[in-house]
This record gives structure tokens, C-alpha cells and sequence, in this order.
């Protein structure tokens, strides 16, 4: 699966946008409180937005190749990845540096830069990406729309200029 843009029906738009709306609620709860974002929370976080109902928890992680049609109509190439775990850890810990430097919002997109550009796990990228951003201000008190975040284009990752684009949008959505 990808996360190209896929004529669904109504009602698993609906179904997504649930999703969508448990996983945000469970992370302004969680992130306020003991429990720290860590691989394993980032994981969690995907198959909440892929669970499916009466069915077992897939494999959230990615370990093959994959490709994905952009909005743009471009299609990005990724390569096999030997250790998402790992490379989420690292994501993870810079991004959690920065915040508890007091960088709390370059935290923010820098793991939600890095984890779309990255494509760790099989499906929703670019939501769990949302997610672990909005993980990451919560527990600095602070806060973002993600929904809005999602709603944003994004650009080329690759390209320094839009990056940069996506940096600046990012702070005018912290609350």
C-alpha cells in the first residue's frame, strides 16, 4: 500500500477520519502525561491508523522497496530499508533533543520532515508523521492542528527551497 491519493469510497474516508480522530485524541492524552514517544509508540501510533476491525495488528514497519505517487504526479522510489527501527530511533532522539533544548517547534518538523521523507512504515507516512510532530509540542505544551498540517502540501522533501516553505507554514500552525 501507498499513499497515493486512491478514489475511496465514502465511507472509508469516514472510516480513515475516525482513525484519524482516535489517534489524535489518544496522543493529547498521552503526550501530556509519563509515557514518552519512543519506536514502539510511533509504531502504535501507525496501526492505529490502519487497525482494522476483529483483525490482528499488521506489520506497521516497511523492510522492502516501494514507490508513491506524489500530488504532483511525480512518483518517489524507496529504497529497501534494512532497519526502520532503528532509523525511527534516530529520528526520534534528534527530534526530542531539539524539543528539550527548548527548540521544541523545529523538533516538531524536523520528525515530521524526516519521517515523510523517510517512508518507515508500509502505510500512512505522512499521518503518523502528523502524529509524532504534534507528540513531540503536547509534551512541550503546546500544539498544532494536524489536520491542518495534513491538509498542507508539503513540496519536494528534497528540494532545500521547499523545505524551507514547509518550515515557515509549520510555525504559523503552532498554537
Amino acid at each position: 500500500m501507498t499513499e497515493s491519493k486512491v478514489n475511496k469510497n465514502p465511507l472509508q474516508e469516514q472510516l480513515d477520519e475516525k482513525k484519524l480522530n482516535h489517534a489524535i485524541a489518544y496522543v493529547n492524552a498521552e503526550a501530556l502525561g509519563i509515557k514518552k514517544i519512543n519506536s514502539n509508540e510511533l509504531a502504535h501510533l501507525n496501526q492505529l491508523l490502519n487497525s482494522q476491525a476483529n483483525s490482528q495488528p499488521a506489520e506497521a514497519w516497511r523492510f522492502e522497496a516501494t514507490q508513491v505517487s506524489l500530488p504532483s504526479g511525480h512518483t518517489q522510489h524507496f529504497n529497501v530499508v534494512s532497519n526502520p527501527i532503528q532509523r525511527a530511533r534516530d529520528i526520534l532522539g534528534h527530534a526530542l533533543q531539539r524539543a528539550g533544548n527548548g527548540e521544541a517547534i523545529e523538533g516538531a518538523t524536523d520528525i515530521y520532515i524526516q519521517l515523510v521523507l523517510e517512508h518507515l512504515f508500509i502505510d500512512a507516512n505522512r499521518r503518523t508523521a502528523a502524529l509524532a510532530a504534534l507528540w513531540i509540542l503536547r509534551s512541550q505544551r503546546m500544539d498544532i492542528d494536524a489536520r491542518q498540517l495534513l491538509k498542507s502540501p508539503i513540496g519536494n522533501l528534497r528540494d532545500p527551497q521547499d523545505v524551507a516553505s514547509l518550515r515557515t507554514h509549520f510555525r504559523t500552525l503552532v498554537k
